[in-house]
């Protein structure tokens, strides 16, 4: 227990949400399994000893050992279609109109399938990118691969997603 209360609380608050937030996209949606890594991987930051990370290193660490905690659930689980599934009706909301919402549930299920068929580094440096407005270079920071790597995987993902989207609602690309 080598942080101070005060700098730990300040590192929370800084990034707790958008941790939660990208381990639930990356888990598919388990809120509750993305709040108890974070937590789990808050936990752990708080027994480091003070030198062996700097505070300005806290956001790329906290990401890291959060991503390998969710890789390791994920390969206990093996249920990524059930994971998914439940991504759906979290994500369904009932609008007002009709068939507003069921073209809504119809673009967010298709772009969940997607999502899934990318590999997962692909999936974690995309998701990192769009939802979480990382640089290249704090991808590849957080993924602990190259910055070349991050961006090939990000256009990548983003060529698969594109040709699977046209295909998927019939656009001739």
């Amino acid at each position: 227990m080598a942080r101070d209360n005060e700098e730990f609380t300040m590192i929370f608050n800084e990034h707790y949400r958008s941790l939660c937030r990208f381990l639930e996209c990356l888990l598919g949606g388990r809120s509750d399994v993305a709040q108890e890594i974070a937590q789990e991987s808050f936990l752990r930051f708080y027994r480091l000893e003070d030198d062996d990370l700097p505070t300005v290193e806290a956001r790329f660490w906290l990401y890291r050992v959060a991503r390998n905690l969710a890789l390791n659930e994920l390969s206990k689980r093996q249920t990524r279609h059930q994971l998914l599934g439940k991504v759906t009706e979290i994500l369904r909301r009932r609008p007002p109109d009709p068939e507003e919402n069921l073209e809504r549930a119809e673009r967010q299920q298709i772009v969940l399938e997607l999502l899934k068929s990318l590999p997962e580094q692909q999936r974690a440096a995309l998701l990192l990118r769009e939802q979480e407005e990382m640089s290249y270079r704090e991808i590849a920071h957080v993924l602990n691969i190259t910055e070349s790597k991050v961006k090939v995987d990000i256009f990548r993902a983003r060529g698969a997603m594109r040709a699977s989207w046209n295909k998927a609602v019939g656009i001739s690309s």
